[in-house]
């Protein structure tokens, strides 16, 4: 019996599908909704505030943009969400039928953050 399968998750035909260990391989991808076309994440963090998390994200994202990457930034710092500010951003987040649009930055950067959704 197979400790790698060559089927990629396709067992119907093998001849050790009821005995593989294989399948007991755990599947940690996400399906995406039909809105979605992620296809590549960049986490910017640390444990410890004001050391250059949004200064370093607008700059990854400004680059890759750049450079023709369609590119978005979820603002996840509740205590001081900057980076809708350091993009240019002012407006508020608008909602619609599929859910809440992101904030558009001039130069294209999609931005969700707390900071376009409170006061």
């Amino acid at each position: 019996m197979p400790d790698k399968c060559d089927k990629e998750f396709d067992c119907a035909s093998c001849e050790h599908k009821d005995n593989c260990s294989a399948q007991n391989k755990v599947d940690f991808s996400y399906h995406l909704n039909d809105y979605s076309s992620i296809k590549k994440i960049i986490a910017i963090m640390s444990g410890k505030g004001g050391v250059g998390k949004s200064f370093v994200s607008s700059l990854i994202a400004s680059t890759l943009s750049k450079n023709g990457f369609e590119v978005g930034i979820l603002d996840a710092d509740i205590t001081g969400p900057s980076i809708p500010k350091s993009l240019g951003i002012n407006n508020k987040a608008q909602g619609s039928e599929i859910g809440i649009l992101p904030g558009i930055s001039k130069t294209g950067i999609k931005v969700m953050s707390i900071n376009l959704l409170l006061e």
